[in-house]
């Protein structure tokens, strides 16, 4: 029992933990979740950490946008199934508009969400940057406000 004790209790919690994250099935959904989804056209999009329960130092930002919604919450509501259905959990951090221009690959980020506040355009304009790697991306300058 003393061997036990001095072998195995300090290193069970980390080997749980990096058997999780090597093993899980809401890894694997997190690691595979689309970082960006968006339509041609003037929508609204939120920006948002989508996360495993209880692992938010694993979080991923993901930007969505839809040019039919009605506001942001419904962008939102739409990721947080999409993120549900999958096991994972969501934090909104803001929301804005987006213009995509596909043919001309040209992006634009301005304004900000009456409920979520404003997006960090800088922070999408690197996540669109690396999603999109050849399109021109324009940001609204301006820091985020309180």
């Amino acid at each position: 029992m003393d061997i036990t004790r001095k072998l195995i209790f300090p290193t069970w919690r980390p080997l749980m933990r990096a058997t999780r994250l090597y093993c899980d099935s809401a890894v694997h959904s997190l690691v595979n979740f689309p970082v960006v989804t968006m339509e041609k056209g003037k929508s609204k999009y939120v920006m948002s950490h989508v996360y495993i329960h209880g692992m938010m130092g694993s979080a991923k930002q993901v930007i969505r946008s839809s040019p039919r919604a009605k506001s942001h919450l419904h962008v939102y509501d739409k990721l947080q199934k999409e993120a549900n259905g999958l096991g994972l959990c969501t934090q909104g951090l803001g929301g804005g508009y987006l213009v995509y221009d596909p043919q001309n690959k040209y992006i634009k980020l301005y304004g900000r969400s009456g409920v979520l506040g404003k997006a960090d355009h800088e922070k999408a304009k690197e996540i669109l940057r690396k999603t999109y790697p050849g399109c021109k991306i324009d940001a609204e300058p301006g820091d985020i406000e309180p």
